[in-house]
């Protein structure tokens, strides 16, 4: 039975055989199907490439770290000026993906702050009718909603933050990407 170290050496080995001799990790993407390379339903200035294409690139490379730039080759029948549209196509869809990560992250970060403010005026609350009142059962519904809104902030800063920087950090290494074609 493998131990953690030797599923990471595992992992490090596989990264380590998709680089190239110029650092960059490879990925392959037949397109000898030319009919798939596209979405049926996408049409003339907002023409896409096949969703199946983005989740094997997305899905492959999930597992390369970011700091390793990315090689993408297309092997097909894709005539010159068609690679250039393949090109801009999927430019323009990783800039729409960062886009909206970075709009999740701003709604991360004002959800954050909002329910921390908004958990420390509960508790502020909670406490005056604490001790001022004799009245326990609303001043303990103050502190339970305090108390929640303050662990929701948390978990937006030290569970949901991290994960959208990994995926923002992803996107940016897709829109960096390097992309080839191999016709034959």
């Amino acid at each position: 039975m493998k131990n953690k170290k030797q599923h990471f050496d595992d992992v490090y080995r596989y990264i380590e055989s998709l680089k190239d001799e110029e650092g960059y990790a490879v990925l392959n993407v037949n397109l000898q199907d030319k009919s798939e390379l596209y979405n049926p339903l996408s049409y003339n200035d907002t023409k896409d490439l096949n969703e199946s294409i983005y989740n094997y690139i997305d899905n492959e490379t999930a597992v390369i770290p970011p700091s390793i730039p990315l090689r993408i080759k297309f092997h097909g029948n894709i005539e010159e000026k068609e690679q250039d549209e393949v090109r801009a196509i999927m430019k323009r869809h990783y800039t729409l993906k960062l886009r909206e990560t970075m709009l999740e992250m701003a709604s991360n970060t004002k959800k954050m702050l909002f329910l921390a403010i908004f958990g420390v005026v509960m508790l502020a609350f909670y406490f005056y009718f604490a001790f001022s009142t004799e009245n326990v059962f609303w001043s303990e519904i103050l502190s339970i909603i305090g108390s929640f809104a303050l662990w929701e902030s948390v978990d937006a800063f030290l569970l949901q933050r991290p994960a959208l920087k990994r995926e923002y950090r992803n996107i940016e290494q897709n829109l960096n990407q390097l992309i080839e074609f191999e016709t034959k």
